[in-house]
Parts: structure tokens; C-alpha cells; sequence
């Protein structure tokens, strides 16, 4: 039987995207998968490249169960900043968004409630990014979801439109009929049932709608109801705690100028 390669398929570089006064500089900040089960000489190239720090958004559930992985190595710092607090939902929200009629709209929402919910976490991952040095990589199990939250705070941060907050999250649509396979074969028991095939992530959402894809307009709908309860998709995070401060700082490691 054809062993399944444990290499991230989600893995990719926040550098490039256009912000506010510039474009985001390649090599600080990656966006990933689970990095807990990689093989050990990729975790040597992320190293060699200059990872230097790994925000694990996991819940403690998912942490517990595969550890820190082969980046826990002399050099690099690792930060649990937990999302969730259990890898399946609220028994009720999870009929909801797991179900075939599931729309990005109700995705969007969840996604809005993280925010609200978990913002003193995302101020202190953000801040993280911002004091580090060397290249950061955050990552939950799939990289879609609370990979995909933290990441919008981020370029939220630093001034990007929700049009490209958009795009990057759905970049990872194009690699969902890898990455299910992946999912499968890491969290194996642990998960409520079987992840789509490779023909059904293919196609799109499959049986689950919007929440097992990766929409644009999900992260549309999020993006749409933090400004309308807030003004901005960073506001909750900055009323929990991130400051000014910290978001020039942050400016500094990852805008390059025009």
C-alpha cells in the first residue's frame, strides 16, 4: 500500500500581498497546515529557510494528540494559542455548518465569533509575529479555518483589502483534495466522521457545503459582519489588547514600501 506523504500541502508564503503602503515581504510569515507530523528533513529545510517560531492554533485536544512535531528543535520557539477550545464544535453549530446546506454566509459567522471570541489570543499571536525574529509559521490542522482567521487579523493589521483577505483564504481551495487525505491520516479517530474524497473536495464543498471549502465568500461574510459590529475586522482584537505600537511594529517586519 502507497504510504501517504505527511509533507504540509497547505503550507505557503504570506509575502507578496498588496497593504497599506506596500506589499508584504516573502519569508516571515507562513501560513500553514498541521506541521506537527512532517518528516523530520522537511523540518530541517523550514529551519535552514529561517523558521524560527511556531504559533500552533490548534485546541488542546489536537496538540495533545500529535504534539509539537520535529520543528520542536533548539532555536525555535513554540506558542500554543488555542482557537478552540475542543477539536469538534458546540454539538448544535456543528449540525449547522457541517451539514450539506451549509452556507458561506453561516461559515462567516462562526468565523466572526472567533474573532470576538478568541481576541486576546489573536492579539497575542499577532504580537508575537510582530517582536519575533526569523520567519514565523502559524498553523491549525487544516490551515483553512482558524489559520484562515488569524491570517485576516493580520493583513487586517497591516491594511490589506478585504478583496485580498478574501483571495488568500481561498487559496487554499485548490488544495483541499490533498489535504483531506492528509487530515484523514492524522487525525484518524479523532474526527466526527470521514472526510470528503478526493473526488468530492475536487468538486467543491462536498457533503458538508460551504464548511468543508474554502469560499471566498466566507471569509466575505466574516470580514462584512466585524466592520458592521465594529468597524473593522482588527477592532476586537485591538480593544483586547493590540496596540498601536505593535501594529507599526509589525509593519516593520513585513511591509516592504513602493
Amino acid at each position: 500500500m502507497e504510504t501517504l506523504d505527511l509533507a504540509p500541502v497547505n503550507l505557503r508564503d504570506l509575502g507578496g500581498l498588496p497593504v497599506d503602503g506596500g506589499v508584504t515581504l516573502p519569508g516571515v510569515l507562513l501560513r500553514s497546515d498541521d506541521v506537527s507530523v512532517m518528516p523530520a528533513d522537511f523540518a530541517r529545510k523550514m529551519v535552514d529557510d529561517g523558521v524560527r517560531q511556531v504559533i500552533d492554533l490548534r485546541s488542546p485536544e489536537e496538540a495533545l494528540f500529535t504534539g509539537r512535531g520535529p520543528l520542536t528543535v533548539p532555536g525555535v520557539n513554540y506558542h500554543h494559542l488555542a482557537l478552540t477550545a475542543a477539536m469538534a464544535m458546540p454539538e448544535e453549530l456543528e449540525r449547522q455548518l457541517m451539514s450539506a446546506s451549509a452556507t458561506p454566509e453561516q461559515v462567516g459567522a462562526w468565523y466572526a465569533a472567533l474573532v470576538e471570541g478568541q481576541a486576546r489570543q489573536l492579539a497575542l499571536g499577532v504580537t508575537l509575529v510582530a517582536l519575533s525574529e526569523g520567519a514565523t509559521v502559524f498553523h491549525c490542522a487544516a490551515g483553512k479555518d482558524r489559520t484562515g482567521v488569524f491570517a485576516a487579523v493580520v493583513l487586517s493589521a497591516l491594511g490589506a483589502t478585504q478583496e485580498t483577505i478574501s483571495a488568500d483564504y481561498a487559496a487554499t481551495a485548490a488544495r483541499l483534495p490533498r489535504l483531506f487525505p492528509r487530515l484523514q491520516a492524522i487525525l484518524g479517530g479523532l474526527l466526527p466522521e470521514p472526510l470528503p474524497t478526493d473526488t468530492q473536495a475536487g468538486a467543491g464543498a462536498g457533503k458538508a457545503g460551504a464548511m468543508m471549502g474554502a469560499h471566498a465568500e466566507s471569509m466575505d461574510a466574516m470580514q462584512r459582519i466585524l466592520i458592521e459590529r465594529h468597524g473593522s475586522v482588527v477592532e476586537p482584537v485591538r480593544q483586547a489588547g493590540l496596540s498601536d505600537g505593535i501594529i507599526e511594529e509589525l509593519r516593520g517586519r513585513l511591509v516592504q514600501g513602493d
